[in-house]
């Protein structure tokens, strides 16, 4: 096996629980207090294969795929702790399904997370999506790959690879900041609609965020991935900055008692924000164009009468941007006043409409902005209490 611990995708039972972890006594009480907590709990199910010693292997050898010569073998090379199972066999398709409804069954977990999914037949999963589906129709089945034809036929959610590397590119400088926005439009035009997407700035399989993004400048992605649509991912860790990727073949231990707190705090902060505005998990999205499209990605999201403005600097330097907001498209009148209420920071401003259409914004370094748009039925003696509007400061918010 690989390292001292072995890899945990390398399994020799799918049927029981490796000792270190603990026992089905703890999943089943860790499952029901999560429930308890109103959370959720997935499990990783590795469906495209198991380990070279797995208990059926003796006894059901045609369950596994085989050379020319009848060894045991892997698509992947590099794997070689682990044999691929042949999905060609009847039994163990079925075996297969049965795994997957005893976890749901037994310690009623709410779904699972499938590992290299797109290397299973589809066929296999929109069988097993029906049968999971008749015991909890709640079911969430996320897959670990990116395709529209796989949320079109089993899952409901699915990586977004691609986001993630352009992000990078983005980073340094590589690639012009609305291109962000762009590939998040594309993709909700070539995936079905209402799709989930798993967006991240790291994973088990990347660089640890802060060593990609930096310390200094992770804020604007994290706020990125946070007010787009999809499903946002923190990785263990992640939010209190860990810089060292666990490997798989170790044992290694977070750093809890040495994390940065502010930023977990951050990530809390867009947490709330996302959980008391639906808007940005479930609004349309629009582009918006601004003087800027370099360093600046900016874009509406609309749910019914929840509105709100999202412009994010991706630059390392100051940049003095013009929004281009479209009133109609957003249904606000030119000559109404309206309050910008800095999701963040809470602050509140009055805005006059007109103003709105093409609004200068400067940025600080690494600066991201989210408004909510709220009609003001307020008169001028509140106008007074709160900030002018002939500048844009009231846009620059501390992140």
């Amino acid at each position: 096996r690989k390292g001292s611990l072995g890899c945990p995708y390398s399994i020799r039972d799918y049927y029981a629980i490796n000792s270190e972890y603990g026992t089905k006594e703890d999943l089943r009480r860790l499952v029901e207090d999560a429930h308890r907590l109103g959370m959720k709990v997935i499990l990783d199910f590795v469906a495209n294969h198991a380990s070279n010693d797995y208990v059926e292997m003796k006894d059901n050898p045609d369950w596994f795929m085989r050379d020319k010569e009848g060894k045991f073998t892997r698509e992947v090379t590099d794997w070689w702790d682990i044999t691929d199972l042949n999905y060609d066999n009847s039994d163990l398709r079925e075996y297969m399904k049965g795994v997957a409804k005893y976890w749901v069954k037994e310690f009623k977990v709410d779904g699972y997370r499938c590992d290299v999914a797109g290397m299973v037949p589809l066929k296999f999963w929109v069988g097993l999506r029906q049968e999971l589906k008749s015991i909890n129709p709640n079911m969430c089945l996320l897959a670990e790959w990116e395709s529209p034809k796989m949320h079109l036929r089993a899952f409901d959610a699915t990586y977004d690879w691609s986001l993630y590397h352009l992000l990078i590119k983005v980073r340094k400088g590589k690639v012009k900041a609305e291109k962000a926005i762009d590939l998040v439009l594309e993709k909700e035009r070539k995936y079905p609609a209402n799709s989930l997407r798993l967006r991240f700035i790291e994973n088990h399989d990347e660089k640890r965020a802060i060593e990609v993004f930096s310390q200094e400048s992770f804020k604007p992605f994290a706020a990125f991935i946070f007010t787009i649509s999809g499903i946002p991912l923190i990785y263990n860790g992640q939010e209190i900055g860990e810089r060292k990727r666990p490997s798989l073949f170790e044992k290694e231990e977070i750093g809890w008692d040495k994390g940065d707190y502010g930023i977990r705090d951050y990530y809390q902060r867009l947490i709330k924000l996302r959980k008391e505005n639906p808007v940005f998990a479930n609004g349309e999205t629009i582009k918006l164009s601004t003087s800027s499209p370099k360093e600046i990605a900016a874009y509406l999201r609309l749910n019914g009468k929840d509105k709100a403005i999202v412009a994010i600097n991706f630059s390392d330097y100051e940049v003095t941007s013009t929004l281009r907001i479209p009133l109609g498209r957003l249904n606000l009148s030119r000559s109404a006043q309206y309050r910008l209420h800095d999701a963040l920071t809470k602050e509140k401003v009055l805005v006059k409409g007109e103003d709105l259409r093409e609004y200068k914004v400067k940025f600080k370094p690494f600066e991201p902005h989210i408004y909510l748009i709220k009609i003001s039925s307020q008169g001028s003696a509140d106008r007074d209490q709160e900030k002018s509007v002939t500048t844009a400061e009231y846009l620059t918010t501390d992140p």
